[in-house]
């Protein structure tokens, strides 16, 4: 029995082990996983900020910058049905079909039409950088490799016509499933 027991406490030990730093790995390179309050990022907002209430003060006198634009278009269409493929409000949206529509509306520059293609465009964007309108992309959703984009909207928030069930839909950064599939940000505008 106490031979049971000294195997099992060292088999134990190992595997706490190495949950331990499974877990300091991904918070290093998500640092929403952190659950210290010392971790201070823009993108770490309360999911209760409102869009206006993060604006610097010379955005609230002057109107919404080029970004806020591209986030607040996206949020007219949350409800929004999914249709793989879809590119209009009417039939539906896909994720970059979104993307391109609300490009489309602000007249912005033309973007390519799938994930993967949107993902080379642009600057990239570190985490802590997060701004609304911000193209926010995740990897091996339903295909290998950047499979889905959404629209960075403030507060920890993304844009994004999720799936059927969802539609177009906000969901929080902070998403464990999409924490595990979060490829990183560009910035087109």
């Amino acid at each position: 029995m106490n031979k049971f027991t000294t195997t099992f406490g060292f088999i134990f030990l190992i595997e706490s082990a190495f949950v331990l730093n499974a877990h300091a790995e991904r918070t290093a390179h998500r640092p929403w996983l952190a659950r210290h309050s010392d971790v201070s990022t823009p993108a770490l907002e309360s999911d209760r900020t409102s869009l206006s209430d993060s604006r610097p003060t010379h955005v609230k006198k002057y109107g919404a910058s080029k970004g806020e634009r591209i986030a607040q278009q996206a949020s007219r269409y949350e409800g929004t049905r999914y249709r793989f493929g879809g590119t209009s409000k009417s039939k539906g949206f896909d994720c970059s079909g979104l993307v391109q529509r609300i490009y489309n509306d602000l007249n912005l520059a033309k973007v390519p039409r799938t994930a993967g293609s949107l993902y080379k465009m642009g600057n990239p964007i570190h985490l802590n950088e997060l701004r609304p309108g911000d193209l926010v992309f995740f990897k091996n959703t339903y295909k290998h490799g950047v499979s889905h984009v959404g629209v960075y909207a403030g507060g920890n928030r993304f844009i994004h016509a999720q799936n059927r069930r969802h539609g177009v839909t906000v969901t929080l950064l902070s998403d464990p499933y999409y924490q595990l599939h979060y490829a990183g940000a560009r910035r087109l505008y």
